[in-house]
């Protein structure tokens, strides 16, 4: 709990502040003296009327904040309040209704107040502070809990106290509409305190007002958190105060929320060997004569394993950078610590696993600014996910683009191979579009569907023609779209992107690569490699969205007699062809989807995946589709491999390109004598 009465802050006095802290109670006051006002005055009856206005409207706000003004002229008053991010209405409520006596008793006729709680802010002001949030000249206020000191290694305590406050810092500004996080870092060293205990967590707290933008509230906390080795004394706990933001850290848990962020500190150094110190402390005895003699020789010896020491890392952080420039030569990637990616992860802990795929785990992180992660670890036996890291750390430094994950760097380092990139929450689209939740999959509706559709395409088209180098992804699937808090999609995952030079557009690859049910025939029966093969892997995919299921599942019931079952892609067209695509629909999106877009988008999709890479569209032709009408779209001819054992088009024939219900099937063409698909060769 807190004390600290300032009656001028406009001018510090060191000794005074140390003075006022050394009561751990509730409150810190702040009084700025310079004006004052009678008791019986129209400021006062303004005042009392703005704090009550500003308790019930605070107390009554989902984020426990309010602001506003009373009065006009030289008896106007402005005002703020803010209760603590995780207290309800009615604790929010009770901690305001403490601040008017407090101001009105030690802090009595001044006209411009602060009073700071542990869980609730109050100010008003004959000034108009309001206007200028981001005030530079505002006083910080602090307190300091001195019941308990930290005895061994402080030095580091207060470091890691920083780090905690750093990554809380990008959590509230970025991830948090109240503007609020808690979160706690745990040292499996611990720290030995004056009560010869030993604690092992350092519980932290940051809040900005919720009015404030991510980059003011990162700026207004950045300033409390500079302030904290500053006045650091050994003190186990502290709380930094501005009216627009504020700060805690303590050993024990003193908030009532979750913690949101979960950090381990990396080991301390070992300490450093008895050598040059010692042998100085037994020349200090020899007398004054030998003593400068002795101070000399010592420091010469320190600066010359300062300069050895420096060369020697200056040596080997040249043969690392060597070592891997022939492998990321003008990647622009970051290299990252392997210390900082262990402490962001809680080191690689199993509730920070976000999933495993071919590559190797991926886990969520913290680092020091704040920023999310997700670090991708390559499984140590896994020869091709190394290959696939270079290739994607290769490729990816060079794209840019609102639809493809941003890379933030690479570790490679200690036997660790680790790339780092944005966390992005709602992580990929399959845990979306497959879940057997029903609730799960009502959160993707038809809206956030289409979205994601259109934003895939235009980071294929990036890819494909906008970028500096041409790129085909190879691997283009559910699992690979990442969505972000906004449910917009990311395309991620370019372990198996193939590069083409110059002018080239296609090739022929040796070693075909990828997921079954989204390789198009000319790649995965012959290896015929373009970027008609993402195109084939987006058709699927729109299918995919529109249906609510995988092309590889063959959980579709036919219509004939046998009862059988088809792919998800022989679905739609037999759904197409009969006329009535939109029974292929999701059911969980009922009638909330336009039957004219979700008739555009299967249209669309059907021919993404026709069985000529010539007749697919090209995405800068499918970005046009979507901003257009199906009546000016081509008539889709059958998708490569569609099994099933429905009827199917005859050669050359095609169906109405409305897909609506009522149209005219067209012919049917005769079966095989086994009844298996008919294929049909044709010279190339």
């Amino acid at each position: 709990m807190w004390h600290n009465c300032f009656c001028n802050p406009t001018k510090r006095d060191s000794d005074h502040t140390m003075d006022a802290m050394v009561s751990f109670i509730l409150m810190n006051l702040l009084c700025n003296s310079d004006n004052s006002y009678a008791l019986n005055s129209t400021y006062h009856s303004n005042v009392v009327a703005l704090l009550g206005s500003l308790s019930a409207d605070a107390s009554n706000s989902t984020v426990g904040f309010a602001t506003g003004a009373a009065g006009r002229g030289p008896d106007q008053v402005w005002g703020l309040a803010l209760c603590r991010g995780d207290v309800n209405g009615t604790s929010c409520a009770s901690c305001l209704a403490l601040a008017p006596g407090v101001a009105f008793g030690n802090c009595s006729g001044v006209r411009d107040v602060s009073v700071y709680y542990d869980r609730c802010l109050l100010r008003f002001s004959d000034e108009d502070f309001l206007a200028s949030p981001d005030d530079p000249a505002a006083p910080v206020q602090y307190g300091l809990n001195l019941e308990v000191n930290i005895t061994g290694d402080p030095g580091r305590f207060v470091g890691l106290a920083a780090d905690l406050v750093g990554a809380l810092s990008g959590w509230a500004a970025h991830n948090s509409t109240s503007r609020y996080a808690a979160g706690v870092m745990t040292s499996a060293q611990g720290f030995t305190t004056t009560d010869f205990a030993v604690v092992r967590n350092i519980y932290g707290l940051v809040q900005c007002t919720p009015d404030h933008a991510p980059e003011s509230c990162l700026g207004c906390l950045g300033r409390l958190r500079d302030e904290m080795p500053a006045v650091f004394n050994g003190t186990s706990g502290a709380q930094f105060n501005l009216v627009w933001c504020n700060l805690r850290y303590e050993v024990f848990p003193f908030y009532d929320s979750n913690p949101v962020v979960k950090l381990v500190a990396p080991p301390p150094p070992p300490p450093a060997p008895a050598g040059a110190s010692g042998r100085n402390d037994a020349n200090r005895t020899r007398g004054a004569g030998n003593a400068s003699s002795a101070a000399a020789v010592v420091l010469g010896v320190v600066l010359a394993g300062v300069l050895v020491s420096t060369f020697i890392v200056f040596l080997r952080r040249k043969a690392q950078v060597k070592q891997y420039a022939e492998e990321d030569e003008d990647s622009g990637s970051l290299l990252f610590d392997l210390t900082t990616l262990r402490r962001a992860t809680a080191n690689f802990a199993e509730e920070n696993k976000l999933g495993h795929g071919g590559f190797g785990a991926v886990y969520k992180g913290f680092l020091p600014d704040g920023r999310q992660i997700a670090v991708k670890r390559l499984d140590k036996a896994s020869s091709q996910g190394l290959k696939q890291l270079k290739n994607e750390l290769l490729l990816v430094a060079k794209l840019r683009h609102n639809n493809l994950a941003k890379l933030y760097g690479v570790c490679l380092k200690e036997q660790e191979k680790l790339l780092v990139y944005e966390y992005l929450p709602n992580r990929s689209l399959d845990t979306f579009l497959f879940a057997p939740e029903t609730e799960k999959r009502l959160l993707l509706g038809w809206e956030a569907r289409y979205r994601i559709i259109y934003g895939t395409a235009r980071g294929l088209l990036y890819l494909h023609e906008d970028s500096q180098v041409k790129v085909v992804h190879r691997d283009l699937k559910a699992s690979n779209i990442l969505l972000d808090a906004d449910m917009n999609p990311k395309i991620s995952d370019f372990g198996l992107a193939r590069l083409f030079s110059g002018d080239k557009t296609t090739t022929v690859t040796s070693q075909v690569v990828g997921t079954l049910g989204y390789m198009a025939p000319e790649y995965a029966v012959m290896g015929h490699l373009s970027v008609k093969l993402d195109v084939y892997s987006f058709g699927v995919l729109v299918l995919e969205i529109i249906t609510g299921r995988r092309n590889t599942d063959a959980c579709f019931e036919s219509e004939v007699d046998d009862g059988g079952s088809s792919t998800m892609l022989s679905h739609v067209w037999d759904r197409w062809s009969k006329g009535t695509a939109l029974e292929t629909m999701d059911p969980s999106l009922d009638s909330q989807a336009p039957e004219s877009e979700v008739l555009k988008c299967i249209h669309l999709g059907l021919l993404c995946v026709q069985e000529n890479p010539a007749d697919r569209p090209a995405m800068l032709d499918v970005l046009v589709m979507l901003h257009g009408q199906t009546s000016s779209f081509a008539a889709p001819s059958k998708p490569a491999f569609a099994f099933g054992h429905g009827e199917t088009l005859s050669s050359g024939e095609r169906p109405n390109v409305s897909g609506g219900p009522g149209n005219q099937r067209a012919p049917a063409a005769d079966f095989s004598v086994n009844e298996m698909s008919v294929s049909e060769f044709q010279p190339r």
